[in-house]
């Protein structure tokens, strides 16, 4: 049986992947001013809210497995979740995430 963390991470990265897709594919559009450019990068902001609300409600389960909001993300840190992320990184090194 799937544990509700699994669920939890996965949909995250989900999230994150739609993300980035959509931002990559904004940046290499042809027209990056034409309308359909503009209209997807407000539905970018409208993923972004999603995934700062999806963050700020599992919070603690994603930060206690080394995840940080997403890099377009508009949430302040906290200190917990850095302690968090600190802790399961001194706890699992070779999880580092790359940079």
């Amino acid at each position: 049986m799937i544990s509700f963390e699994y669920r939890v991470l996965s949909e995250y990265k989900l999230k994150i992947s739609k993300v980035d897709t959509l931002a990559k594919s904004i940046m290499e559009h042809r027209e990056p001013k034409g309308v359909e450019a503009t209209e997807a990068s407000e539905f970018l902001d409208v993923l972004v809210n999603e995934i700062d609300g999806f963050y700020k409600d599992h919070s603690e389960i994603l930060s206690k497995n080394g995840k940080k909001p997403h890099a377009r993300s508009r949430l302040p840190e906290t200190k917990e979740w850095i302690d968090n992320i600190q802790r399961f990184y001194e706890l699992n090194p070779r999880q580092r995430q790359k940079k």
